[in-house]
């Protein structure tokens, strides 16, 4: 049977690479599911896929619960062990995963990349690097995304651009990774650009002869005020696509 934690370790990291734990033994247990794992789950509105040393020290003192005005529970003493240790249950707040729009916001208002505590690299779930280049419009995604990039010197131009376990695996979910991968794989984009203007020209013929076929019959066997309302109830094949 596949249990969270093993299902947890199907994600990959910034780096491409199997997602590793945020917290380890002798840590307070982590993740939105208290795996270890920044992992994504359906009822995770949160996204908790960014892991941050919440024992580090930031260049301006702070930590990541002051600077996004929450409740201190980042200095918090008495969290459940990540061994299940009933021994030694109280375990003071370490590497934990937060959510990753709370991250851009914890950057924004600490003053930049330079002022936030210590990130954990390969602990950090790839979906939020997949999420932020689908942000990069807004100002704030687009310094999370660079500030994972330098804090974990990764190539802007080469990120990986596939993960594990994610609902981002349908086919718009795929075109929209290849085309802001930095045309890294120029001919790949292009296939992806062609297979979707085919499905879209084919559905608008499609929806244009159905029209017109319908309105030949409606106007020989009514009036044009009838063609009329039938033009009303034509369905609209473009859809939004939301990120």
């Amino acid at each position: 049977m596949l249990t969270r934690a093993s299902a947890a370790q199907s994600y990959s990291n910034v780096f491409g690479q199997p997602l590793q734990s945020c917290s380890s033994d002798g840590m307070a247990l982590t993740g939105y599911t208290r795996t270890g794992y920044c992992v994504d789950e359906y009822d995770d509105q949160g996204s908790h896929h960014i892991c941050i040393d919440l024992s580090s020290t930031s260049n301006n003192g702070d930590n990541f619960c002051t600077v996004t005005g929450q409740s201190d529970w980042c200095s918090s003493q008495d969290m459940p062990c990540h061994n299940n240790n009933k021994d030694n249950y109280s375990r003071a707040v370490q590497n934990w995963c937060v959510c990753q729009w709370a991250f851009a916001s914890y950057i924004e208002n600490a003053g930049g990349c330079d002022s936030i505590q210590t990130i954990v690299c390969d602990s950090i779930n790839l979906q939020a690097i997949l999420a932020y280049q689908q942000q990069l419009a807004q100002e704030k995604y687009a310094n999370a995304l660079q500030c994972i990039v330098d804090r974990c010197s990764l190539d802007m131009n080469n990120l990986p651009t596939t993960t594990g376990s994610s609902s981002s695996h349908s086919v718009w979910g795929q075109a929209s990774n290849v085309m802001t991968a930095g045309g890294r794989n120029g001919s790949t984009q292009t296939v992806f650009l062609i297979m979707i203007a085919l499905l879209v020209v084919g559905a608008a013929i499609g929806t244009v002869r159905r029209f017109q076929g319908n309105s030949h019959l409606r106007k020989d066997s009514n009036t044009d005020a009838d063609s009329h309302l039938l033009m009303d109830k034509t369905p609209t094949t473009a859809k939004s696509i939301h990120p």
